[in-house]
Order: C-alpha cells, then structure tokens, then sequence
C-alpha cells in the first residue's frame, strides 16, 4: 500500500529543488519505465508527476495526479501539488481552492500559505497577499530575506499610504530579525524613494556604501537621491567618490562591456547635474 505523503513547511521544497538539477527528461523515462512494469503504483504516477511539474510540464502532471488520485485517497500533498499546477497554468481560482483544502488541515503551515499569498497576488488581491506573506514570516521557523520582500511589495502595490507605511514596518523587522542584509535595505530605500522621504533614505544609502566592498554603484545611487533631494554638493561629491571607486578597480574589470556600460551611466548623470547647477 502507497504511502501517504506528509507535507512539511521545507521537505517537498527540498526534494523538488535537488531534483530540479538532474536530467528531467530522463528521469521521466526511467520512472514511465517503471510504470509500465507497475501500472498500478500510485507512488510512481506521484513521482512521476512531481518530475512533470519541475519540468514545467503542468497538464502531463495534473494527469498524473489524477491518475494518483484513482489508485490511492485524497491527500494534502496531493491538493498542494495540484494548487501548484493550476498556478503554474495560471488557473488561479481552482488553485486557491485546492490550497484552502490543504490550509483545513495545516492552517499555519508557511509553505502552504506561500502559495495562496502568491495566487493573491496575481489576482490582484493585494491587501489579502500581504497579509497572508506576513504570516508565512508568523509562522516560519526561520525567514528569509525573499518573505519581507515578498509581503512589502504586495504592500507597495496597494499604492496607499497605508501600503507604503506598512512595507516599511515589514522591512524593518525584516532587518532587526535578519541583520544589514543589501535587498532589504535596497527594498527599504526603494519605499522611502516612493513616498518621496530622500533624508531617511540617503541615511540608509551611506550604510549601504560603508557596507559594500565595492563602492562605485552605491555611490551613483547616493548621487541620484541627492539628486532628488536638491543636495547638489553632496551629489557632485558622490560623483567623484564613484569615479575614484571605479579607478580603482583591476584594468580588466574596468574595461569589460557591464563596467563600460555603468562608467557611461555615470558620466551621463554627472553632466546632467552639473548642467542643472550652471
């Protein structure tokens, strides 16, 4: 008798994420291989399906599901991995209703909850996106920079007043939980551009250029929200910082095509400063 899957808030991401680095195609052969042998294991047909699906293969791993389904009972493996394909399908509706069927048995479970934040999000329901990204970092044991990310920009996307505030209260908590990590402050800096408060994000910027090694891109964009700000000294200041940042690099690094790209970006925004203070 197959097994009955237990969904845990990491193991199936895992799995499929270990998976997802062998060869898919071959893998699917193998185990098509040994269904034929064993038609009946709902096991194989599971396994199967997950491969379909890490493959990007949404309709042969519904199939497979379903086949699952004749063979074994209803699990909420089983309702996850089908939420995840109808997500993938972008059938967003039938999706959310296979993920609150597994939320019945597993209501604080984060990788579930995940799931139905972001159907929420592509459906443009974004205050109930939000908070349900809000409690997948409730509810996780260990969180990521990605799930403050995630809960801000379902926040940002409400355009609000209240949205923008309460993308930077996650972020904040983000970075007493997680310590100076660069996309959280970056993210940080984003929101505090949006509701137009240069002063707290020139403060964090000049943390961002203490903390990186390589200074010539914090200092262009320290430059660019003195811009906005109407520092203009302390713009030109920053120009020069990014110039004798970027002198200092290996010559090789300096000449590649990225480099010559961000070198011509500076100069550009250079003189268009010193154009405007003329």
């Amino acid at each position: 008798m197959f097994r009955k899957y237990l969904l845990s808030s990491l193991s199936l991401i895992f799995v499929l994420a270990l998976n997802a680095h062998g060869d898919l195609h071959k893998r699917i052969l193998k185990v098509t291989k040994e269904i034929k042998i064993h038609p009946d294991s709902a096991y194989l047909y599971f396994k199967r399906g997950e491969l379909y699906f890490q493959h990007n293969n949404y309709n042969n791993a519904l199939a497979d599901f379903k086949r699952f389904y004749k063979l074994e009972d209803e699990s909420d493996d089983l309702h996850f991995m089908i939420a995840k394909c109808n997500f993938g399908l972008k059938r967003y509706s039938i999706g959310k209703k296979f993920v609150k069927k597994v939320l019945k048995n597993q209501p604080k479970n984060p990788v579930v909850i995940k799931l139905l934040a972001d159907i929420y999000y592509e459906q443009k329901k974004f205050k109930k996106s939000a908070l349900h990204y809000e409690k997948v970092i409730a509810y996780s044991k260990e969180t990521f920079p990605e799930n403050y990310i995630d809960a801000s920009n379902a926040w940002i996307s409400l355009d609000t007043k209240f949205g923008y505030s309460r993308a930077e209260t996650i972020l904040k908590y983000g970075i007493e939980r997680l310590g100076p990590i660069y996309v959280l402050y970056h993210q940080m800096i984003n929101v505090l551009s949006q509701i137009e408060d240069f002063d707290s994000a020139i403060k964090l910027q000049v943390k961002v250029v203490e903390m990186s090694k390589r200074k010539e891109r914090a200092y262009l964009k320290l430059a660019s929200l003195q811009i906005q700000n109407k520092d203009y000294n302390d713009a030109e200041v920053s120009f020069i910082k990014a110039e004798e940042s970027f002198e200092k690099l290996p010559y090789g690094l300096r000449n590649a095509q990225f480099m010559r790209a961000f070198y011509s970006q500076l100069q550009s925004q250079k003189n268009r400063l010193y154009n405007k203070i003329r």
